[in-house]
Order: structure tokens, then sequence, then C-alpha cells
């Protein structure tokens, strides 16, 4: 099993973490964990993308909290057929 890197999440406020980790568990149906596993993961692409030219502010800012969990809603739309 791999260790995850925790670092990345406890770097966001704390109602900020609890705030889009409920909401990735609401949109997509899964644990906290899988949710929390999903947000570390996202750190490199999100910070790919504000380098990008702004596409989005930084990952502590509050658009990752409200647009991050819209995201895998699309992604999801797309993948099951929506």
């Amino acid at each position: 099993m791999l260790a995850m890197d925790r670092g990345s999440l406890v770097d966001l406020p704390a109602d900020s973490r609890r705030e889009i980790i409920a909401d990735v568990c609401a949109v997509l149906d899964v644990e906290a964990a899988t949710a929390e596993d999903l947000v570390r993961s996202a750190e490199p692409f999100w910070d790919a993308m504000e380098r990008a030219g702004g596409l989005v502010d930084s990952r502590g800012g509050g658009e990752f909290c409200h647009i991050f969990p819209r995201v895998l809603a699309f992604i999801r739309s797309g993948a099951v057929g929506g």
C-alpha cells in the first residue's frame, strides 16, 4: 500500500478541507478516504493550470473548493454516459 502524502491536504484551511471533502463525497458517493485521495491527487494538475496563465486560482483558494467537485461531477457524467 502506498503511503499517502497528507501534507497537501493539511495545507488547505480547515473549513475548506472539510467543505471539499464533503462535497466530493456527495458528488461521487464515495467515502472520505477516497475523496481525500482525489483532492491530494489533484494538486499537481491544479498547480499546472495556475501556472498556465491563471486558468484557476491557487489550490488553497475558494475556487478550488467550489470548482473541483463540479469538475469531478462533469467527468463522472461523461464516464457513465451522463
